[in-house]
C-alpha cells in the first residue's frame, strides 16, 4: 500500500516537468537566419529591438489651446522653417515639439535658433522618434591617425 502511494506520488510530481519540457522544446529556437557580415546583424538586431521612439530630447515651441497649436504647426510649415513638426497631446495641453537629439547638447545648440523665431522655447526630455543618421560622403576612408606620446618623431 505504501508503496503504490509513493510511486502515485512520484508520478503526479513528474507531470509537470514532463509537460514544461515538451513545451520549452516546441517554442524556443535559437537560431536566427540572417547574412554573416556585421552590417547585417547590427541591422536585424535594431531592426529587432528598436521601437518607434527613444528617450532622448526635442524643443518645445508651444503648449496650450489645440487650434493655437494647429496654427503654429501651419505658420512653421509653411515658412519652411521645418517640415517634422510634432503635435502632441499631453492632458491637457496640446504641444508643438520639434527636433529629435539624442542629447541636451545638441538640442541646446539648436535651441538658441528657435528661441530667435519663439522666446518661449525650451528643450524636453521626452520620448521622441528615430532620426535619420545622414554621413557625408566626400570623407576619406581614412581620416584617423594615431600617435603615440613617447614616438620620436
Amino acid at each position: 500500500m505504501l508503496r503504490k502511494l509513493i510511486i502515485i506520488l512520484l508520478a503526479i510530481n513528474a507531470m509537470p516537468l514532463v509537460s514544461n519540457a515538451t513545451t520549452v522544446g516546441l517554442t524556443q529556437c535559437d537560431t536566427l537566419d540572417i547574412a554573416r557580415d556585421l552590417d547585417s546583424a547590427y541591422l536585424h538586431f535594431i531592426s529587432e529591438q528598436q521601437g518607434e521612439f527613444f528617450e532622448g530630447y526635442t524643443i518645445q515651441l508651444f503648449s496650450g489651446n489645440r487650434s493655437g497649436a494647429n496654427i503654429l504647426k501651419g505658420e512653421i510649415i509653411a515658412n519652411g522653417k521645418y517640415d517634422a513638426v510634432r503635435l502632441v497631446y499631453l492632458a491637457p495641453n496640446f504641444k508643438i515639439q520639434v527636433g529629435s537629439y539624442p542629447d541636451i547638447g545638441s538640442a541646446q545648440r539648436d535651441l538658441g535658433e528657435w528661441k530667435a523665431l519663439y522666446p518661449d522655447a525650451f528643450v524636453v526630455k521626452t520620448n521622441v522618434p528615430w532620426y535619420p543618421i545622414v554621413l557625408p560622403q566626400d570623407v576619406p576612408a581614412d581620416t584617423t591617425k594615431a600617435y603615440d606620446v613617447h614616438s620620436p618623431e
